[in-house]
């Protein structure tokens, strides 16, 4: 046995909290959790702030030209991430045999630390990608976040990331980088979602009524403006039900028939559960998702997809097997998904049931925390030099 692992080893998570990433921090912390030779302590930057922090934040992210990153915005926010995570580590007072930062904005402030304590670096897109979905003027904004990145990159002892999407831009953008890089999807919560629900699903009444199925916070991130569009278009209402799972302000007047707008469903929740137990079909034409990790909860469920075939999307989603996967933008390709889900309700099952059988392979929270742990151990010891 490595010398490491005859004491638990002590590492210290790093995690951004904003967004989904809470919902990451979470499945971190439980995964590794049921490994007994890892002695956890985890930083969640979403916590509260201190006033000193609350002034620096305000300081670092005002954002006086709004969405354009004209100012620089998104540099000055995840500079904030890693200065707020370089202070907080120094507050917990001990020094770790491993360091696990997520995502890398977390580290940008760590560089001095990441030369004598090993870390890994988690990320689930790189800044060129996301560079992609701003207007191609505003590209050359991301240069600072590119820049860091490398810099943290070249300092990490190992990368781990969500998809093979995201590795491969990380090895063309750092040739020098791709050796370290292991690419370990999300898990997912099977224990969520009963297997119950793919009978009794099949044997519901009323199944000439197909219930869709939309959860997602940044609504027109995750092409909700465009499935409305699309729902009306395609004169779904009539006969079938749309749920809509957004707290993002939605104007009602702009709601067609036939959908029903929820908000304030939190995730693993009895209602959260209630909605996936009643959905026939999840459909989420996203413009821009670095994973998707609602997806995996649709396959959880026993739910087959209907999604774009953008980005990492296509590794969560078999075209044909779990789900269906369209154009990104074409709404007559997705109003076509949409009436082959709702023509055959074999298709569905198979579907779905394929769904779940594929994410009990691939996403078992403990089969996470196997692969992750052994890396851990696998990097503790060693110093990565600038």
């Amino acid at each position: 046995m490595p010398q490491q692992m005859s004491r638990r080893l002590r590492t210290l998570f790093v995690n951004s909290g904003m967004l989904g990433h809470a919902s990451v921090a979470s499945l971190i912390r439980d995964a590794v959790a049921l490994d007994p030779t890892v002695h956890a302590t985890h930083i969640d930057l979403a916590s509260p702030l201190r006033l000193g922090e609350r002034i620096v934040r305000a300081a670092l992210c005002a954002t006086p030209l709004g969405r354009t990153n004209l100012d620089y915005a998104r540099w000055r926010s995840e500079l904030h991430s890693g200065l707020l995570a370089a202070r907080r580590i120094r507050d917990a007072g001990h020094a770790p045999d491993v360091l696990h930062f997520h995502t890398q904005a977390t580290a940008y402030a760590s560089l001095a630390l990441m030369a004598d304590v090993p870390a890994i670096v988690s990320i689930d897109i790189t800044q060129r990608l996301a560079s992609l979905e701003a207007p191609p003027a505003l590209r050359f904004t991301y240069r600072p976040n590119i820049t860091r990145d490398g810099a943290v990159f070249r300092r990490a002892a190992a990368i781990v990331s969500t998809s093979k999407w995201a590795a491969q831009s990380l090895a063309t953008e750092y040739p020098d980088c791709a050796a370290k890089v292991t690419v370990l999807p999300y898990p997912v919560r099977l224990d969520r979602a009963d297997t119950g629900w793919l009978d009794r699903r099949e044997h519901r009444e009323g199944a000439a009524s197909v219930q869709f199925l939309f959860m997602g916070g940044d609504f027109p991130r995750k092409g909700g403006p465009d499935l409305l569009r699309v729902w009306r278009d395609g004169g779904f209402g009539d006969r079938h039900r749309l749920t809509v799972v957004s707290d993002w302000s939605i104007d009602e007047r702009q709601v067609p028939a036939g959908v029903e707008l929820v908000r304030g469903v939190r995730p693993y929740t009895q209602d959260w559960r209630n909605l996936w137990q009643a959905a026939d079909v999840f459909v989420m034409p996203a413009r821009a998702e670095a994973f998707g990790m609602v997806y995996q909860e649709a396959a959880a469920a026993g739910v087959p997809v209907i999604a774009p075939r953008i980005n990492a999307i296509p590794e969560i989603v078999e075209h044909g097997v779990t789900g269906v996967l369209v154009p990104p933008g074409d709404d007559r390709a997705l109003v076509w998904a949409m009436r082959e889900m709702i023509a055959s309700s074999d298709r569905r099952h198979t579907f779905g049931r394929a769904a779940r059988v594929r994410m009990e392979a691939v996403g078992p929270i403990d089969r996470y925390g196997a692969a992750l742990t052994r890396l851990l151990h696998e990097v503790a010891g060693k110093v990565k030099a600038a």
